[in-house]
């Protein structure tokens, strides 16, 4: 193999390596995400309950409306978790071998916050966060394959796989958005721009840590 054409080969596999490495963390973080926001479900739940206790019934029209809300989105909650960890099996079983990030841990936490914090502040908190998390790896997905349709030779394999999962994630977009009751607030769409710069800047420090 010449000089050139190692190099070439080099420079491909470092930038098919980068991109699973960025999308690998991602789909992990999106893991943490829904984690963290059965969690704050869950005792959501709890001090609901206590709540409940200790003051006046409500009429069981309002019970039953809030119940239904609190399940619907528990089910979301937990079918996107299905589908994020069935990404995440993807890149670990079904990919070409590449380095992962060495911050999988911080995507972790950062992903549970960013699940955790909205749940505890309400149902449009919430879904406004995975709407906007969702915009935005919708518009990575679409330039990382078009970077990977540019490259010779053309990881066909690789491309099929992330359009797949880009699909799933404009749905859960779709989703998140149609859950919602009421347009988002002032602080709302502060939060969703801090979601999305906060995402921009782990996608960057993925791909090089």
């Amino acid at each position: 193999m010449s000089i050139i054409s190692k190099a070439m080969t080099n420079n491909w596999i470092s930038l098919v390596d980068k991109e699973l490495r960025a999308s690998h963390a991602g789909e992990t973080g999106a893991v943490w995400i829904y984690r963290g926001a059965l969690t704050a479900d869950f005792l959501v739940s709890i001090v609901a309950g206590l709540w409940a206790k200790l003051t006046p019934p409500r009429l069981s029209g309002q019970e039953d409306e809030k119940q239904k809300r609190d399940d619907n989105m528990s089910s979301f909650a937990s079918e996107h978790l299905a589908t994020e960890k069935s990404h995440l099996d993807i890149f670990e079983n079904h990919m070409p071998p590449f380095r992962g990030s060495y911050m999988l841990l911080l995507w972790m936490v950062a992903g549970f916050m960013t699940g955790f914090l909205p749940r505890i502040l309400g149902r449009n908190w919430f879904f406004y966060t995975i709407y906007c998390v969702e915009c935005f790896v919708d518009e990575h997905y679409e330039e990382q394959c078009g970077l990977l349709e540019s490259v010779e030779p053309t990881p066909f394999d690789v491309l099929e796989k992330f359009r797949r999962c880009q699909s799933d994630e404009q749905s859960h977009r779709d989703e998140a958005y149609n859950a919602m009751t009421s347009a988002p607030t002032s602080a709302m769409k502060l939060w969703g721009n801090m979601v999305g710069k906060g995402s921009a800047i782990a996608v960057v420090m993925a791909k090089k840590i």
